[in-house]
């Protein structure tokens, strides 16, 4: 595939995760999103995201209806699941068509009251 076909994750904010911790993950699809067709109206056009290996669940702000669009900063927020402690912290997004990941970035995982960052 071109570069054009491959999403670009830029960052997290906030960059603090924790157990049950809102959080956005701003990308760029680039041009992938013509690549993804005929999703139900409970589908998004991308699989799912995570954050050192640990899901982040999209379904109380997005859903079929939400659009992204192409060579854009677009924005999805949603809830942080179990927090494993690991020094690295990489972010991928799965695509109905591959996978975008981004690394060398620097992700923190804290307690409920931030007590305890890791």
């Amino acid at each position: 595939m071109k570069k054009d076909y491959t999403p670009h994750i830029f960052y997290l904010s906030p960059r603090v995760t924790y157990y049950d911790s809102y959080t956005q993950i701003i990308f760029n699809p680039k041009n992938v999103l013509t690549l993804v067709k005929d999703l139900d109206a409970d589908e998004m056009p991308f699989i799912n995201s995570k954050v050192g290996g640990n899901l982040i669940d999209f379904e109380a702000a997005i859903d079929g209806y939400t659009e992204f669009r192409n060579h854009w900063k677009n924005r999805a927020r949603g809830q942080t699941g179990e927090a494993t402690i690991s020094k690295k912290q990489d972010i991928t997004m799965m695509w109905e068509t591959g996978k975008a990941t981004v690394s060398e970035q620097e992700a923190t995982f804290c307690s409920y009251d931030e007590s305890e960052c890791y």
